[in-house]
């Protein structure tokens, strides 16, 4: 396997610790992250959506074409309080969430379309809200 940063190594380490997973599960996780972060890195293609969700979240994702589907690499909420959740290879999950496992399905989750500049603008400033993003 591949290395990942000290901080990332340790932060995978403390969640295996505290959730008591078996080797197997590390070695799964660890397959997990190479394959998000390998993902994240590549150049296919992408695409971006956003949605506010009934307990008043703002999601947004970024997806890449993946063996027939949309494989969700990076989520950001944000919630009513301002509470912001980041999920990519380096935090695939923690205490209040994960990166979804899900395929992205456009329709099925009722995401409006979201641009890339848009989407990085959220990511790299949490003071945002999804009303700020141009439709």
């Amino acid at each position: 396997m591949s290395s990942f940063p000290d901080d990332v190594d340790a932060y995978y380490a403390e969640l295996a610790e505290r959730r008591s997973w078996s080797p197997e599960t590390v070695t799964a996780i660890r397959a997990t992250v190479e394959l998000i972060r390998d993902l994240d890195r590549g150049t296919a293609p992408r695409t971006y959506g956003a949605i506010a969700d009934d307990h008043g979240t703002d999601w947004l994702y970024e997806a890449v074409w993946h063996e027939r589907e949309w494989v969700v690499v990076r989520q950001l909420g944000v919630g009513e309080d301002g509470d912001v959740t980041r999920y990519w290879w380096q935090r695939l999950e923690d205490d209040q969430g994960m990166l979804t496992d899900q395929a992205l399905d456009r329709d099925e989750w009722g995401l409006r379309p979201l641009s890339r500049e848009d989407f990085y603008t959220a990511w790299d400033d949490p003071g945002w809200s999804l009303t700020m993003l141009t439709a």
